[in-house]
């Protein structure tokens, strides 16, 4: 506390200085308060403002040899000395107005009048002390230096403080609790802190005490004072309440007009300080904020760069290949962010949060490098709200990035660019927000593509999945050609859903080809390890006994296909997967195509694209089905790819080929639990999170996902966590050892294949997960509530071979 004290003393001494100035300016203006009480209070008020304003010009104009130096420090520590004793002598008067009204005495006890004659002793030996260094002198480098009679400065407060607090405690049956006391505490507290200041030189102890409870007096005047008013200042509330909302909203329109104005300098940033806001509203929300402080962190946000209206229009938006002269202009943005932001004084963390917004959590950051917790909180969040707007929006120079890139990116600048506290939150919000973008099923199918010369445009991706998916569209040849209409499919895996063809962009989203495949059956392998296809001529009548005559039919099926002058322009796909293996169904006015394509491996993504040449294809629509398909169903023409045929020990190996679709027998946890395992991730593992997951667990099976399942804690040895409070209590903890180097090290050592150990220590219902590996050192803590005897843990992951299993 006193170091906190000694860091922060001038900071505290401007802040409870400003407020005491406030507090004397409101109980001026104050109408629910007698004159002498007012007087009282504001005497208090601005004893204490002028205190603490001078006690700072002490400490900062100390060592300065000038003349002005010279007379502001003398200055300063008279005032220091003298308004102490005009405090408690206001203090004095406060109480002698309550023992006329609130107690109701006849007259005021002397003991009071002797404070005041106490005062003026106090004032006078002040004066002397100034020709005489009674109380302190000064050496020749203008420093402040005690003098043998220091201790009689201490003697009239503390006998002053000593009599009131007599006064008080003689009273303290007869005033309500918020008015005596606060009073109790501020006579004893002079006392106290004399004591602790005698012995503790360089930290002004008394002078902040005293102003503090100078402010506490004011708070707890007015609350006792609202109390009693309440009800007639109800509905005068209301109206002031309706007008602070209105200026809210005011506030509001105002400052995202202005931001949405300078962003129309560049449209690749329009709108970009509101998702920032949003966002930034929404970290702190589940941070834990209330509403009050998930407002500031909003406005902050929308706010932060304001200063962009100050660079030249050719950098605005400008972030690649910038020159060092660019560059050193840009760093500027946040200076002049908070010089704009600076003039709203009502709102100071406007201003403070925009300075340090582009600060980072190692010290790496401008404008003051800065780092960790000296970084204001408000800026922390803006700065991962920024980044992640940044990398999900389309700039002039490179697409949105996909959501698995972002949040690697996310987790692998966690405690480099980013508070490891807020880029967890992000990363939970992408993971509650994003699972359809993770897993490749969200965004719907375009309408309609126009495609002159082939592969011109694409439609995006539909997931082949293991339920089975059916494409429909239409399509008719190019309006100004007279060629042949020709739609193809192309089959292909990334991580947004897009066919790509530069290099730059197959690497950004990993994007792999397996095949392109036409509608008469025509085939092109590139990444996929065998196809085979077949054509079925197809056989359709116009018109059959008490049916539509306008109506395609199918004559083997006997089911409707569609009417009769769309079916020439009439195209269908059925798909479906089953591991590794993907069988679709092409149907057209002329041909069925029935093929199967064997993929690298299970753990692949697999996205199909409309594309074509000198054709419109138009209503495109897709249909997802309850049904999936069955191990058989499709027949395997390749050998299943497996990567845990090696030793085996206690329990048998795993592949895991995506996100906990396969995991270990369960393991039960008991007092004292050790689990060693081979891991290594498999050759399309691209992720920091493609790695070994323990699970910990209980079910009537022993099964994970099985019957009675209660999930108790997510563990990735990469040092994430997916713990659910609905069972268990969990405390996490990651750390990085020195033996950690970085992320990509750490990719490339579990391709190559990592001995992994856990060990697990229960203690009724506590478990304790311990694991250090590859320097990420990680402990979680699991207290289970719901009253499960036998607990489980399992080991899944991502994209991982697990083997050589062992137990003790």
């Amino acid at each position: 506390m006193i170091e906190f004290l000694a860091l922060h003393q001038l900071n505290i001494m401007l802040i409870l200085g400003s407020i005491c100035g406030m507090t004397a300016f409101f109980s001026l203006v104050s109408r629910s308060v007698s004159f002498r009480r007012k007087a009282s209070m504001i005497g208090m008020e601005l004893s204490a403002m002028v205190l603490l304003f001078a006690d700072r010009y002490a400490y900062i104009y100390r060592s300065q040899a000038d003349p002005f130096g010279f007379f502001m420090t003398r200055i300063s520590n008279f005032l220091v000395f003298s308004m102490i004793i005009a405090v408690l002598f206001s203090v004095n008067q406060y109480i002698k107005d309550i023992c006329i009204h609130d107690v109701g005495l006849n007259k005021v006890p002397k003991l009071l009048y002797v404070n005041d004659e106490l005062s003026l002793v106090g004032e006078l030996l002040i004066i002397i002390s100034q020709f005489t260094g009674l109380y302190y002198t000064f050496d020749e480098t203008n420093h402040y230096v005690r003098s043998p009679g220091f201790v009689i400065s201490y003697c009239v407060p503390i006998l002053i403080a000593a009599i009131q607090l007599m006064v008080v405690s003689r009273l303290y049956h007869r005033l309500r609790k918020k008015i005596i006391i606060p009073l109790l505490i501020f006579t004893i507290l002079p006392i106290a802190a004399s004591i602790i200041q005698y012995f503790v030189y360089g930290i002004s102890i008394i002078n902040i005490s005293l102003a503090g409870m100078v402010v506490i007096i004011y708070i707890c005047v007015l609350i006792d004072m609202n109390e009693t008013l309440d009800r007639a200042h109800k509905l005068e509330m209301e109206i002031l309440h309706e007008e602070k909302m209105s200026m809210k909203r005011m506030f509001d329109q105002t400052a995202t007009a202005f931001v949405a104005a300078i962003e129309k300098k560049d449209p690749f940033l329009q709108g970009h300080a509101s998702r920032v806001a949003n966002i930034a509203r929404r970290i702190g929300s589940l941070s834990g904020k209330n509403e009050e402080e998930c407002e500031k962190i909003y406005y902050a946000a929308l706010l932060h760069d304001i200063g962009m209206v100050g660079l030249p229009d050719s950098l605005i938006g400008k972030t690649d290949d910038l020159t060092e002269e660019e560059y050193e202009i840009v760093k500027k943005k946040p200076l002049m962010s908070w010089e704009i932001l600076s003039s709203i004084t009502e709102y100071p963390y406007l201003s403070q949060s925009a300075r340090y917004s582009y600060e980072r959590f190692d010290g790496k950051g401008y404008p003051e490098g800065l780092s960790g917790d000296l970084i204001p909180e408000i800026s922390r969040i803006i700065s991962v709200a920024n980044s992640y707007d940044a990398m999900v929006t389309k700039k002039r120079f490179r697409g949105p990035l996909p959501m698995q890139i972002v949040r690697e990116e996310l987790f692998n600048e966690s405690g480099g660019q980013f508070d490891p506290q807020f880029a967890g939150i992000m990363i939970q919000i992408i993971d509650s927000d994003s699972k359809e973008i993770l897993d490749g099923t969200e965004t719907a199918i375009q309408k309609e593509i126009e495609c002159r010369k082939y592969r011109d445009q694409f439609t995006i991706g539909v997931p082949i999945l293991n339920n089975i998916c059916k494409v429909r569209f239409k399509c008719k040849a190019w309006e100004q050609e007279t060629g042949p209409a020709i739609p193809s499919i192309i089959l292909f895996e990334s991580f947004d859903r897009h066919v790509h063809g530069n290099a730059k962009s197959i690497e950004a989203y990993n994007y792999s080809e397996y095949g392109e495949l036409w509608f008469d059956g025509h085939i092109i392998s590139t990444g996929a390890r065998n196809t085979e296809v077949k054509v079925t001529e197809n056989t359709f009548v116009y018109s059959r006994t008490h049916k539509e005559d306008n109506v395609v039919y199918d004559d083997k099926e006997d089911k409707a296909l569609v009417k009769k002058e769309d079916h020439e322009h009439y195209f269908e796909i059925v798909m479906g997967r089953y591991e590794d293996h993907i069988k679709l169904q092409l149907l057209s006015a002329k041909k069925t195509v029935d093929a199967v394509i064997a993929l690298p491996n299970k753990s692949k993504s697999a996205f199909l694209a409309l594309t074509g040449e000198n054709c419109r294809i138009y209503d495109i629509e897709t249909e997802q089905t309850e049904k999936a398909v069955q191990k058989g169903e499709i027949p395997r023409i390749a050998e299943e790819i497996s990567y845990i045929e090696r030793l085996t020990s206690d329990i048998p190996n795993v592949q895991v080929d995506r996100d906990r679709t396969a995991s270990t027998e369960a393991i039960e946890i008991k007092d004292w639990t050790q689990l060693k395992f081979h891991s290594m991730t498999l050759p399309s593992a691209s992720l920091v999170w493609d790695c070994p997951y323990i699970v910990i667990f209980s079910s009537d099976d022993r099964k994970v996902k099985g019957m009675g399942y209660h999930e108790y804690a997510l563990i990735k040895l990469n040092g994430e966590n997916e713990n659910s409070n609905e069972y268990a209590e969990n405390k996490f903890t990651m750390k990085k050892t020195e033996a950690f180097t970085s992320w990509e090290d750490w990719k490339r050592l579990n391709k190559d294949g990592v001995e992994y150990e856990v060990v697990f220590l229960r203690k009724g219902n506590r478990i304790i997960l311990n694991s250090e590996n590859l320097g990420i050192f990680i402990e979680n803590t699991t207290r289970v509530q719901d009253g499960a005897k036998k607990i489980y843990a399992a080991i899944t992951g991502n994209q991982v071979a697990i083997t050589d299993i062992r137990i003790q």
